[in-house]
């Protein structure tokens, strides 16, 4: 028992000097906690070391306690020992229970390479995975089945996006395109395009929203390989439409936000005008289930959160505003995810993520996508180009395809620039304004934000700061909804 005890603590010891370790590089944590078999493994491990605590601490209480105990002595003792067994194995029972629903999550998540056809997805090599790839692009898509829509995950992909990084500096710039955008044209190598060589065409709209669900419903017989059909059709579009190679997607079901949020207890976004509730323009209903009000920093619910995320019918810029507010959603659930909630909530948190979340990307190519995050968040520089209709010349109904490859082209240039600018060396003493330099004049500030312009980068913190805005159309806003009443530093509310 003796040996046995030395041999626990021993393992133990160890244990903790890898827990030290890993929690010193979050990356090798991340990468770690995604891979099903490592989860697995430490999981069962887990259970046997909780077991054989137990038992050391009983057989050292059968074994050593005199047999001269009192029946209220043994009593005490056996309280004791009670007590102290549960103190050991109840922190390894959660720690094994996580463990099983993190390596759960991350099967449902993430499948074998081997196991899913993919007719878009890179193969890469498992020593450099990067090597030869300048650029790793990931689109982002946001399904909206809320009611009245088709009930099938993200057969309406209303908000889509693709974060193009670059794989040496972490530099990213985020692409965002309308659903709107009509006769999408798909990749010159891909099959799609020889079946649509005008563009996408459903016999309706022909908006980009709808080429997840039409395109391989009307040509079944060219995704026979895949798994992932409407996926690798969108990412066919996405390469026709932007000019560059799309890697790998990842769905977000907007709708399971709201079990996300509830897990989180809430999140906190900036609202810039009061927010209807149901409703839509046609019906004349607008705000029919209620409103969510203006206000810096406001505290939302999974419901209202979902419908921060998808409200249109009062939505200033139409689509484009609800884009926006979707991103800086996904950012506020992104940022607010403290360690405090994850550990005290993470079996809700997990489950509702596995509802809400579907990707192409496989188990083997986690630790690499890993490293790419380490390197975005080193980087530090995330910038996004919009394609707003009416601005800029750019037209969702007759899209000018070329133009928007460069402008693309030439933000992600842009983005390289300012990455390689803010890691230059910077001089110890500045430069004197000569005849040749002059100085730059200090930036005007202003209390709101630039209209959205295609073709040029901005920042994505910038765009979800608080800044009120106008409500779009002359919809009724009952009185009982709260009106925000900035301080005297921040602009002034237009009274409704």
């Amino acid at each position: 028992m003796h040996r046995l005890g030395v041999i626990l603590l021993t393992l133990i010891l160890v244990a903790f000097i890898a827990l030290i370790i890993v929690l010193r590089n979050p990356l090798l944590t991340a990468g770690s906690a995604l891979q099903t078999g490592w989860m697995r493994t430490i999981a069962i491990s887990l259970i046997v070391v909780a077991g054989l605590w137990v038992s050391v601490i009983i057989g050292t209480y059968l074994v050593s306690r005199p047999r001269t105990l009192s029946n209220g002595q043994r009593t005490i003792g056996g309280i004791a020992v009670g007590l102290l067994t549960f103190i050991v194995s109840a922190p390894l029972a959660v720690a094994s229970a996580y463990s099983f629903e993190t390596a759960r999550l991350s099967s449902d998540l993430f499948g074998s390479e081997n196991n899913s056809q993919s007719q878009t997805r890179p193969t890469l090599e498992k020593n450099d995975p990067w090597a030869d790839k300048e650029r790793v692009n990931i689109l982002l898509a946001g399904g909206d089945s809320g009611a009245g829509r088709e009930t099938e995950l993200g057969v309406r992909t209303d908000t889509m996006m693709m974060a193009s990084i670059d794989t040496k500096t972490g530099a990213t710039l985020i692409i965002q395109l309308p659903r709107n955008l009509q006769y999408p044209i798909f990749a010159p190598d891909s099959p799609l395009a020889q079946a649509f060589p005008y563009g996408f065409d459903d016999g309706s709209d022909a908006f980009l929203s709808s080429v997840w669900e039409d395109a391989p419903t009307m040509y079944p017989e060219l995704f026979e390989n895949t798994d992932y059909p409407g996926a690798d059709a969108l990412k066919w579009a996405f390469e026709g439409v932007t000019g560059q190679k799309v890697d790998y997607f990842v769905l977000v079901n907007i709708d399971g936000l709201v079990k996300l949020v509830d897990a989180m207890g809430g999140v906190t976004v900036n609202v810039n005008f009061p927010i209807a509730k149901g409703g839509s323009t046609s019906d004349g209903n607008c705000g029919e289930l209620g409103w969510i009000p203006e206000g810096p920093t406001q505290h939302l619910g999974g419901d209202d959160a979902m419908w921060y995320a998808r409200s249109r019918c009062n939505s200033p810029g139409g689509d484009f505003g609800r884009m926006q507010r979707q991103s800086c959603l996904v950012n506020a659930v992104i940022d607010q995810a403290d360690p405090a909630t994850m550990l005290t909530r993470y079996e809700d948190i997990a489950q509702a993520a596995g509802d809400m979340v579907s990707t192409d990307i496989p188990q083997e190519h986690l630790s690499a996508i890993v490293d790419l995050a380490g390197r975005i968040q080193k980087g530090g520089v995330v910038n996004r180009i919009s394609f707003v209709h009416g601005i800029n010349g750019y037209d969702s109904s007759a899209p000018d395809f070329d133009q928007m490859h460069t402008e693309i082209s030439d933000a992600i240039a842009a983005t390289q620039e300012q990455v390689e600018a803010k890691n230059a060396p910077q001089p110890t003493e500045p430069a004197p304004a000569t005849t040749e330099t002059a100085e730059a004049p200090a930036p005007v500030e202003s209390d709101t934000p630039a209209e959205p312009i295609s073709g040029e980068a901005e920042n994505v913190a910038d765009s979800c700061g608080y800044h009120h805005e106008e409500p779009e159309g002359d919809w009724y806003i009952p009185d009982s909804v709260p009106v925000y009443t900035p301080p005297d530093s921040e602009p002034a509310q237009t009274q409704r």
